[in-house]
């Protein structure tokens, strides 16, 4: 117990665990105002898209560790051209994207582009040990992959945790066709997100440590588009912080239309998003335009789920709050042995939608009143589809997944999918495996590889999920309907008859709340390796993840690329002279995580 309070004592002060062995970049500057005022294309409307044809797209991101403060307290952010959120990319529906990533952050990394399907380009898909093996330090990889979808995405690190360090973006496809392009004369893009002051692997080690007793790391900020204001009156002595960063601000005219792009891109908080006095209408979620229903006033979020919205500024020229609010009751308890329990979070970030000529004045407008469920899905009737896309009647292939916790040899707490916690094999990516021919058996059960073979077949994945904790599950390279979902967590709970196969929602992550199920549909129209996983960062962490392995004798036929083949090679060379550790960590640190990752030898 005595180790265990040094832990997280040690983790809170400044994030210095973060920065052992990590080259660390900090701005000279001692004014306050440059070291912590806020800039992001987050906060100016998206630029606007010209071009008549499809064209190729080049971006460069490089990777680094930069001293930033979101919130007003500083620690080692991980960055994308040193920036927080990373930088915006747009692209319309039919353009190529190449994207050269050169990691200089310390540590090995990948960038997963989260919702595209990567038709064609599984190995894009920027999952370590899944589609491609880790970029390591000092060395760029290129994505290069053709959009044949359009909505509000975003990227971000798949290796461990990084995203919870700030590792991500935005990704925006135009639809030059998009049937709501006359609906709005503006459009923004709006991210929320908690945020912890300790970087993620300290964390991520104490909460796989042998004998912890606890729940997920609890965060200590909630950040609209990578803003929030923290009290610094709890900051340990030493480290820089600022009482004043101001907050996230959106100008709007009277009388325009505004897209606002919504995205939760936390490592683990369910949030409920409000604009004061400004009902919202919902036009897209996940990539699927959906009908112009109703306005929602109060829009819940769960972790990586997007929305677009309509806002109509018809309201009295003034300030009005914009509302992010981290809901408490959908995380689990915060106990005396949970990591940083003690936490000073804010729970209700803030914003300002200013309509031009209002002044400088604080925003008076009251939050709007809500009682719907906390921790489900919105309501389905806002968010049916636009167009009529019902799902096939005839499945071809059918899983039962069920969510369970289990403690292994070494008193670990890890989740997994019917039993087996996932381990990633980092050098020895499972495409690649199917891409030699390897069959389902050759695969370790703790791989959790469940394959289908039948062109354009019917999947049907019914999640049973029996822990008292909510799964906002993800699925790769696909969208999928949402046949039915509601409580019980077995399958004499589920009534075909409740099915619906008329209209369901489609969209990418759903949220599975303690004790519930979900059944899902999709289309075999996309041969890989996809993972289906829970997008709660310290639950994909302890093994709560599978690989669903599509039409792999069509798949096996591909001819992979030269670059990734080389990727693995300079990753197995990498690896070689870096056994200590996957972290910027200590050794002892280290011992007992065993279960993280795994290499063949």
């Amino acid at each position: 117990m005595k180790f265990k309070i040094f832990l997280i004592l040690s983790v809170v002060l400044c994030g210095f665990l973060g920065t052992i062995a990590t080259p660390i970049e900090s701005e000279k500057s001692n004014d306050l105002k440059s070291r912590f005022a806020p800039k992001s294309y987050l906060f100016d409307p998206l630029p606007k898209l010209t071009e008549s044809a499809n064209i190729t797209r080049y971006y460069h991101l490089e990777l680094t560790v930069l001293k930033l403060s979101p919130d007003g307290f500083e620690r080692p952010v991980w960055t994308i051209n040193g920036q927080y959120p990373g930088p915006l990319i747009q692209a319309y529906k039919g353009d190529r994207l190449v994207i050269n990533v050169t990691n200089n952050l310390g540590d090995p990394a990948t960038i997963h582009w989260h919702g595209i399907f990567q038709h064609n380009t599984n190995w894009y898909d920027g999952v370590p040990g899944q589609t491609q093996c880790p970029i390591p330090n000092r060395v760029s990889f290129t994505y290069n992959y053709t959009l044949e979808q359009s909505g509000t995405y975003w990227y971000h690190s798949h290796f461990l945790a990084q995203y919870v360090d700030g590792l991500l973006g935005v990704l925006i496809v135009h639809d030059r066709e998009d049937p709501y392009l006359d609906s709005y004369d503006e459009e923004y893009v709006i991210t929320v997100s908690d945020w912890y002051h300790s970087s993620s692997a300290p964390l991520l080690v104490q909460r796989v440590a042998p004998h912890y007793t606890g729940f997920n790391p609890y965060p200590d900020a909630a950040l609209i588009s990578g803003v929030g204001q923290y009290n610094c009156s709890g900051a340990p002595a030493g480290c820089y912080c600022n009482t004043n960063v101001p907050p996230p601000a959106y100008k709007v005219q009277k009388g325009k239309k505004y897209r606002f792009r919504i995205i939760n891109t936390s490592a683990y908080a369910t949030f409920t998003f409000s604009i004061d006095n400004h009902p919202l209408k919902v036009i897209e979620v996940e990539g699927t335009l959906v009908k112009n229903s109703s306005a929602v006033k109060v829009l819940p979020i769960h972790v990586a789920q997007r929305y677009s919205v309509i806002l109509i500024a018809d309201q009295p020229v003034d300030n009005y709050y914009i509302r992010a609010s981290v809901i408490d009751t959908c995380l689990l308890p915060r106990t005396n042995d949970t990591i940083n329990y003690n936490s000073s979070i804010n729970h209700n970030a803030t914003g300002i939608l200013h309509y031009h000529g209002a002044g400088n004045n604080k925003p008076k407008s009251t939050a709007y009143p809500f009682t719907f469920p906390l921790c489900q899905d919105l309501n389905a009737s806002n968010i049916r589809p636009l167009k009529d896309n019902p799902p096939p009647n005839d499945v071809t292939n059918y899983f039962v997944f069920e969510t369970s916790f289990a403690r292994n040899d070494d008193d670990v707490g890890l989740l997994g999918i019917n039993n087996s916690s996932f381990v990633p094999i980092f050098n020895n990516p499972t495409n690649q495996r199917i891409m030699l021919q390897e069959n389902f058996t050759d695969f370790d059960t703790n791989q959790n590889v469940y394959g289908y073979d039948i062109p354009n077949g019917c999947v049907q994945i019914t999640l049973l999920n029996n822990q008292p904790a909510n799964h906002p599950f993800h699925l790769h390279g696909h969208a999928f309907w949402i046949v039915t979902q509601g409580p019980g967590a077995f399958l004499s709970n589920i009534s075909t008859s409740a099915y619906n196969l008329k209209d369901p929602v489609i969209r990418d992550t759903t949220m599975v709340p303690e004790f519930s199920h979900v059944v899902i549909r999709y289309i075999a129209d996309n041969p890989g390796v996809w993972s289906f996983h829970c997008h709660i960062e310290w639950h994909v962490e302890m093994g709560l993840v599978a690989q669903l392995i599509e039409r792999p004798t069509e798949f096996s036929n591909e001819t992979l690329p030269d670059d990734v083949r080389a990727l693995c090679m300079q990753y197995d060379s990498y690896s070689k002279n870096h056994r200590r550790s996957t972290f910027t960590l200590p050794k002892d640190a280290m011992v007992k995580r065993t279960r993280m990752y795994r290499e063949v030898k």
